[in-house]
């Protein structure tokens, strides 16, 4: 009872739909054709080719096309055997049957259809080829130009490099202007705060009892602390015109009559103009404008 239910299940329920996807299609009218279905092959794949074609690749609209040219040949209509080889020939002309699967009639058939459109298909192999080439002389020129582009972009190493000339009588100068002058900026910046800060500690130490014993007498029960404070204010002088000797002696040992500094940086390589001036050995001040191009 069992198998007499299922047999006529069998016969009865209706068809699994054909799928959508066009691969999937491709795929079942090849076993179709397999198995000499060749109106099923046609019913499968002539609205994906017609009026467009709906496979993802060439590959695949090559084989549907070859599939669709012999099943209509297999059902004596040559007319739409016809069509279907020649939208493969115009896609891919050095095409070939293949004379293991496919019979030698049907093989016939496509060569002469082959040799009378041989010189179509000589043409849109050279009209193919002159496209090719055509592409290929519009990459290399695109190339071309962007390689030119970035090689006038490209950023250019520019050094400066200025002479100044280093006066003696700067070495004499508190505040370590001898140092900077020379170009060691560390030296100059320990002598500006060691004498800044010894001048200060004197100049107020002066100033606070200037102002609090203006006419030099000092209580008794103060002396100690007022002699204490001019000990610091005398110590702080002196240690400021120290330190000031020794930046002198310093600016002198290390005095050179020029200093070199070179300024190294990257700059963009585009075309530009640029205003700079220099001065004349008898005075004065010339002006000009220079660029590269």
């Amino acid at each position: 009872m069992t198998w007499l239910f299922l047999s006529l299940w069998t016969i009865l329920a209706p068809p699994a739909p054909d799928p959508a996807d066009p691969a999937e299609r491709l795929e079942l009218a090849s076993q179709e054709s397999l198995q000499g279905n060749h109106q099923r092959v046609i019913d499968l794949l002539s609205n994906l080719l017609v009026p467009t074609s709906q496979f993802s690749t060439e590959e695949e609209e090559i084989k549907a096309l070859r599939l669709l040219g012999l099943s209509y040949w297999f059902l004596n209509n040559p007319a739409e055997a016809t069509s279907a080889f020649t939208i493969l020939l115009n896609r891919r002309p050095d095409f070939k049957l293949d004379p293991v699967v496919v019979p030698a009639g049907a093989i016939v058939f496509f060569n002469e259809l082959k040799t009378r459109l041989r010189e179509k298909l000589q043409e849109i192999e050279r009209l193919k080829k002159e496209e090719e080439e055509r592409q290929k002389r519009e990459k290399e020129e695109a190339e071309r130009k962007l390689q030119e582009e970035l090689r006038r972009n490209a950023p250019v190493l520019r050094e400066t490099t200025v002479i100044n000339q280093n006066y003696m009588l700067f070495n004499f100068f508190p505040l370590g202007i001898g140092q900077f002058q020379n170009g060691q900026d560390g030296k100059g910046w320990m002598f500006v705060g060691l004498q800044a800060l010894t001048a200060a500690v004197s100049v107020s130490s002066y100033t606070y009892l200037k102002y609090k014993y203006p006419r030099g007498l000092v209580p008794r029960d103060e002396l100690v602390s007022a002699r204490q404070i001019q000990y610091l204010q005398v110590g702080t002088g002196a240690a400021f015109f120290a330190l000031w000797m020794t930046s002198v002696v310093d600016a002198l040992v290390f005095h050179k009559p020029t200093r070199t500094t070179t300024d190294r940086r990257y700059v963009p390589g585009r075309r530009r103009l640029e205003l700079y001036g220099a001065p004349l050995e008898g005075g004065g001040l010339v002006l000009g404008v220079q660029g590269e191009f």
